[in-house]
């Protein structure tokens, strides 16, 4: 068997969709995500998509991303590369095709001055925050062989809606916060600047884009409730966000954690997305210490785990 592994070229875009169908089933990518995220991501090149090739035919995707416009206001990673998909066709599996796929992409993320590796929390065009142990067990034993250790854990959720509303506690905290002075409401132009500076000091990098994003949706016709901001006098405490069913970012000043701002926005938030008919709010990526603190008292439940991983190269 002959292998040959060569930068992406979008003529075989038709064999890597369903190569990455059959090797990643949990999390099917349509041709309109993979030319979202991958494609048009301004830190995407073509070195760094290898495609492996059999009889002609794509055997093989490993994407390798090392980043060349920095994510607005955050901190440096210019030391990182992120592997974000991997897969090799079901038929010629344990044949080496993916140990070569994976040094050809550390190779490309040395070339580019990296010193680490992760799999795979790369913002903003993560699929998964890293991989999931139930879904893709041989993944694990795959990365652990090649050198990658375990870095840090994460988990997804998800809750019903709509939601018979918030317990009795939450309740009278947020009347608390109400007669503090303290607005929990939809967003509105004038709060455009106040809440862009918030993020941008409070959470750097990509909540920006979050942020300014939906505020550029509501200003053509989406729901204002997409962003639901809480402040005092003008000055913001913090903020959540949704987009359809997807529940996030939400985040608090650091200086005002406690005191009930981020139950009284997530309450608001899921009460928003049942009104707009959601069924279901989910989110990604968060850890277990806040989903104990904020996410289990709205009946989030732990729906996936990822396992980050991490090289040095």
């Amino acid at each position: 068997m002959s292998v040959r592994i060569n930068p992406f070229r979008w003529s075989e875009l038709a064999g890597v969709l369903p190569l990455l169908d059959d090797s990643l089933r949990r999390d099917p990518i349509s041709e309109s995500v993979f030319t979202r995220k991958v494609l048009l991501d301004p830190n995407f090149r073509a070195e760094g998509a290898l495609v492996a090739s059999c009889d002609g035919e794509v055997a093989g995707f490993c994407l390798a991303i090392a980043r060349q416009t920095p994510l607005e206001n955050a901190p440096t990673d210019l030391d990182r590369g992120y592997i974000t998909l991997i897969a090799v066709r079901s038929d010629l599996q344990r044949q080496g095709i993916g140990g070569e796929l994976l040094e050809h992409a550390e190779a490309y993320l040395r070339s580019q001055d990296r010193t680490t590796a992760l799999i795979s929390p790369y913002s903003p065009g993560y699929f998964t925050p890293g991989v999931d142990p139930e879904a893709y067990a041989p993944a694990i034993s795959f990365f652990a062989r090649h050198g990658y250790r375990e870095l840090y854990r994460a988990i997804s959720m998800k809750t019903s809606l709509p939601q018979p509303g918030p317990p009795a506690w939450s309740q009278a905290m947020t009347a608390r916060l109400k007669a503090e002075g303290i607005c929990i409401e939809s967003y509105e132009p004038a709060l455009t600047v106040p809440l862009l500076d918030f993020v941008a000091r409070e959470f750097p990098g990509d909540w920006v884009r979050v942020v300014r994003e939906a505020m550029g949706a509501i200003l053509s016709g989406a729901a204002a409730a997409r962003l639901v901001i809480a402040h005092e006098g003008g000055e913001i405490l913090g903020f959540v966000h949704h987009e359809n069913e997807r529940f996030g970012p939400i985040g608090v000043a650091a200086s005002r954690r406690g005191r009930g701002v981020g139950h009284a926005l997530m309450f608001a938030a899921l009460r928003a997305m049942g009104q707009e008919g959601f069924r279901v709010g989910w989110f990604l990526w968060s850890d277990e210490k806040t989903a104990r603190r904020l996410y289990d008292s709205a009946q989030f439940r732990i729906d996936r785990r990822f396992t980050v991983l991490s090289k040095a190269l």
